[in-house]
């Protein structure tokens, strides 16, 4: 089986090649696609995960499942600290300040608000997908990527 797959994805790359080289995409289109890309976020800037505990106690994961998920968000100036723990989300936005959140969901979103140090909580949430839609006060909204709770 992992022969066919090999032989799948060679010609998946000749194919690939004889496509770029008989039918290029047009430099003006490539760029209007980066463009139309890079606007994806016009209206909330994209807060990047840059921690997560998962990553550093993969091996707890699997066993423990009694530990709290870390998580921490960056985009800017905002630093989103989540933990996860029992199916709900306790927050703190860095530098404090009110602001409102949405815990998204694919069926709906659940509104919360953070406080004057920047703390917020959710109640109890069920597992799947979710993201924060954060808007601070005086700042610019900011959305996390996705994460699995």
């Amino acid at each position: 089986m992992d022969s066919m797959d090999d032989r799948e994805m060679e010609l998946e790359e000749r194919l690939r090649a004889a496509a770029e080289r008989l039918d290029p995409v047009p430099a003006e289109l490539f760029e209007e696609a980066m463009r139309a890309y890079a606007l994806r976020s016009l209206d909330a800037e994209l807060a990047e995960l840059t921690f997560d505990s998962w990553d550093e106690l993969s091996a707890t994961r699997v066993r423990g499942g009694g530990r709290a998920r870390l998580l921490t968000f960056a985009a800017g100036e905002v630093v989103v600290e989540l933990e996860v723990a029992g199916g709900r989300l306790v927050g703190r936005l860095s530098g404090g300040g009110a602001a409102d959140i949405v815990v998204q969901r694919r069926d709906g979103g659940t509104r919360v608000r953070a406080d004057e140090l920047g703390r917020f909580t959710t109640g109890e949430l069920a597992p799947g997908p979710l993201r924060l839609r954060v808007s601070p006060e005086g700042g610019g909204p900011v959305v996390t990527t996705w994460i699995l709770v």
